[in-house]
């Protein structure tokens, strides 16, 4: 079962890297603390993860990752803010250019929404309206009601102008001298 959680989320990045995923282990005053893992298909030196703000006005001191075996990196990482930031994965080859991954939100690697949802107030239920957070107010139920209650009305008045007539009363509207037809 823990497989099937691990790959719903993670996300496969281009090669050299493939999965990579986050948790978010500890949610603070002092910031935000992630366990970060990523496998690597090539032989490196070092595995560096660097973090970036959404606007992209701070980028994070990079973080080396140990190597865990089998391909796989990981580590722990400090954030100083809870932000959902972007990630993204530096291999370093032992000789030669150094790979970096593209970036991904946390959310995006596996950290749950909530967590940065934080600064926002709690709604709170007042007594004196009767609508409680998360639910319609009432008055919006009375004005829907009143609504669908005018349409009916107008349905039954354009239906009653159309109900078909006896003959009689269908030859009330004829010219003298034109017969109703049967």
């Amino acid at each position: 079962m823990t497989w099937i959680t691990a790959l719903l989320l993670s996300v496969t990045l281009a090669a050299p890297f493939g999965g990579a995923e986050a948790r978010a282990t500890d949610v603070g005053d002092a910031g935000l603390t992630l366990e970060v893992r990523v496998e690597v298909d090539a032989p490196a030196t070092a595995v560096l993860v660097r973090g970036i703000n959404a606007t992209g006005d701070y980028e994070l001191p990079p973080v080396a990752l140990s190597d865990l075996g089998d391909g796989t990196w990981g580590g722990i990482v400090l954030l100083p803010v809870v932000e959902n930031i972007k990630l993204g994965f530096e291999l370093i080859p032992a000789s030669g250019v150094a790979t970096v991954s593209e970036l991904h939100t946390l959310v995006e690697l596996g950290v749950d929404a909530p967590i940065f949802r934080l600064d926002e107030p709690e709604a709170t239920f007042d007594p004196e309206s009767g609508d409680e957070p998360g639910r319609s107010p009432r008055w919006a139920w009375l004005a829907l009601a009143a609504g669908t209650g005018a349409l009916a009305l107008a349905g039954v008045w354009f239906w009653w102008g159309r109900r078909p007539r006896s003959e009689k009363e269908a030859g009330a509207d004829l010219p003298e001298g034109d017969e109703p037809q049967t």
